[in-house]
């Protein structure tokens, strides 16, 4: 009997979410709800990235967190490694799909 199973790298968790985001048909939504998208996206990208930044910050002027703290650090950068490459992709997506309508509609 032949093995046929073919190893391949497997998908983590932030490919498969990014994947699933891109593959949203945003060409449904309303130029409004792309702009909202797209700012919402970029507003919370910019958050994420001050939180780490003084998360790193903290921890290089010493200032440990508390032990009973560390579940919920583990879990918040957990949190911000899936939902930054969603951001991402979100304003990607939303930001195409709206220079696109503005062409069509200048045409």
């Amino acid at each position: 009997m032949t093995n046929t199973f073919t190893e391949t790298t497997p998908d983590t968790s932030i490919t498969i979410l990014r994947t699933l985001i891109a593959d949203l048909q945003y060409t449904q939504l309303s130029d409004i709800e792309l702009h909202d998208l797209s700012s919402i996206a970029a507003e919370s990208i910019e958050g994420l990235c001050h939180g780490l930044l003084y998360t790193g910050e903290s921890l290089e002027n010493g200032i440990q967190p508390q032990p009973q703290n560390l579940g919920q650090l583990g879990a918040w950068l957990k949190a911000s490694a899936h939902i930054i490459p969603i951001l991402l992709e979100l304003y990607e997506q939303s930001t195409t799909q709206l220079f696109q309508m503005q062409n069509v509609n200048r045409s």
